[in-house]
C-alpha cells in the first residue's frame, strides 16, 4: 500500500479526553487534535473543557484553580464560566465582552470523559459510541489504564487490526504459530478435533470481527489465566473466542474469551478491554484502556492480573509503533506510507478506506488520498 498523509482529524467526534477519575478540581493540561486544553470540575461536579490560554495574556489557565463553578487565572485572577465568558476581572467592575475562551462540549459516560472537538451545535445530536456502556452495568470489575505514544493514530489502528502481528510480537501473551491456523494458512492443524474460525464484518460506521479456536493451544496470556483461576491441568486443550470491534475512527473492544474445550463461554474467563485512542496531533496520541473481567466480580486480583497482562502487550506494541513511526516521518517521509502490503493487512485498508469517506463527508470535498498495494 501506498497513502499520502491528509493530515486531517476527523472533528465532530466524541473524543475520550481523559478517565473520569482523573477530572477533578484540579485543573487538567491535554493536547488533542492539535489544540491544548484545560479540563476540570467545578465545585459542583461539572466537567468543563476550555481552551488553555487566558486571552488576557496567553498564560495556560492549567496553571489557575478552580474557584466555585469558575477557573481563575493564576496571573491577573480573572475568572471564566463553563461556557467560556469572562465573568469576573479583579479590580475592575466592567468585562471586556471580548473576554472569552473556546468552550468546548464534554460527556461524562462509561467511565470516560468526553469532549468534542468540532462544530458544536452538533454535538447535542451525537451521542458518544455505545461499545463500552455495559462499563456501566456495575457488573464488571475495571482498572484504568494509560499511555501516550509518539506515533500517528492510524498506525494503532493498522496494529490492532492486524492480527498476523501477534506470533512474533506478543509471543509470551496473544500469539503462538498457531494463530496460522485460524486464518488457514500454516502446515496444518494435527489434532483432528481442531476447529477454526475467522470473521470479519462490516456494520456501520465500523467493523466487527471474530476469531474462534477450538481445542487449541493458541493464546498464552488466556491461557495462564484461565488455568489459574479454573484450576485446569495443564495438558488439557482449551477453546478461545475472540471478539474484536472498531468504530470510526479509533474506537476498539477486545473481547476474549477462554473456556474448556466443548463447554459454553458462560463457563469460561471472559475479560474485555474498551480502547479509546485520541490523537494528539499527527505524531502522538493518548491511549486509554480499561481492563474488565466479570467471571470474579469484586476480585480485585483477578482484575490486576488481567492488568498487567494487557499492560504488557501494549508495551510491546508501543515499542514496535514508535519505532514504525519514527523510521516513516521526517524530512521526505510520510507518516502513514507504506511501501508494500500483505494479506494481512486487509483489515486495516478497511479502517483507512471508512475514515477515508467519514472525512470527506465532514469537509464536504472528495477524498484527498489513495492507496494502492
Amino acid at each position: 500500500m501506498q497513502e499520502e498523509n491528509v493530515n486531517v482529524f476527523l472533528r465532530n467526534v466524541w473524543y475520550v479526553a481523559g478517565f473520569g477519575t482523573e477530572v477533578t478540581r484540579t485543573p487538567m493540561q491535554r493536547r488533542i487534535l492539535g489544540e491544548d486544553l484545560v479540563i476540570y470540575r467545578t465545585t459542583s461536579g461539572v466537567a468543563v473543557a476550555l481552551a488553555n490560554a487566558c486571552p488576557h495574556r496567553q498564560l495556560p489557565l492549567a496553571m489557575g484553580r478552580v474557584v466555585g463553578e469558575n477557573l481563575q487565572c493564576g496571573y491577573h485572577g480573572a475568572q471564566f464560566a463553563a461556557d467560556g465568558r469572562c465573568v469576573l476581572v479583579p479590580g475592575q467592575v466592567e468585562v471586556p465582552a471580548t473576554a472569552r475562551v473556546r468552550s468546548y462540549p464534554v460527556r461524562d459516560l462509561y467511565g470516560f470523559v468526553w469532549v468534542w472537538m468540532g462544530e458544536a451545535a452538533l454535538a447535542a445530536t451525537v451521542e458518544p459510541i455505545d461499545l463500552y456502556a455495559f462499563v456501566d452495568s456495575g457488573k464488571w470489575d475495571t482498572r484504568d489504564g494509560y499511555k501516550h505514544i509518539a506515533c500517528n493514530y492510524e498506525l494503532i489502528n493498522d496494529n490492532l487490526a492486524d492480527i498476523t502481528h501477534v506470533e512474533f510480537v506478543h509471543p509470551s501473551t496473544l500469539g503462538t504459530g498457531e494463530v496460522r491456523a485460524v486464518r488457514g494458512h500454516g502446515a496444518g492443524d494435527p489434532r483432528p478435533q481442531a476447529v477454526h474460525r475467522f470473521d470479519v464484518k462490516s456494520v456501520a460506521d465500523g467493523i466487527d470481527f471474530l476469531f474462534f479456536a477450538g481445542n487449541t493451544r493458541i493464546a498464552p496470556a488466556f491461557e495462564s489465566g484461565y488455568r489459574r483461576f479454573k484450576q485446569a491441568g495443564e495438558k488439557d486443550y482449551l477453546d478461545f473466542l475472540l471478539d474484536f470491534r472498531f468504530r470510526a475512527p479509533s474506537f476498539w473492544l477486545f473481547s476474549p474469551t477462554t473456556m474448556k474445550s466443548g463447554h459454553p463461554p458462560e463457563e469460561g474467563v471472559r475479560t474485555s478491554s474498551p480502547i479509546a485512542i485520541t490523537p494528539e496531533d499527527q505524531g502522538s496520541c493518548h491511549y486509554f484502556f480499561k481492563t474488565c473481567q466479570d467471571y470474579a466480580p469484586g476480585n480485585s486480583a483477578e482484575t490486576a492480573w488481567w492488568h498487567e497482562q494487557t499492560s504488557l502487550a501494549f508495551d510491546e506494541d508501543q515499542a514496535v509503533l514508535e519505532a514504525q513511526h519514527a523510521n516513516t516521518s521526517g524530512p521526505g517521509k510520510n507518516g502513514v506510507s507504506m511501501a508494500i502490503s500483505f494479506q494481512g493487512d486487509g483489515m486495516g485498508f478497511q479502517i483507512r478506506k471508512l475514515i477515508r469517506a467519514r472525512q470527506s463527508a465532514e469537509s464536504g470535498a472528495p477524498p484527498t488520498t489513495h492507496a494502492t498495494g
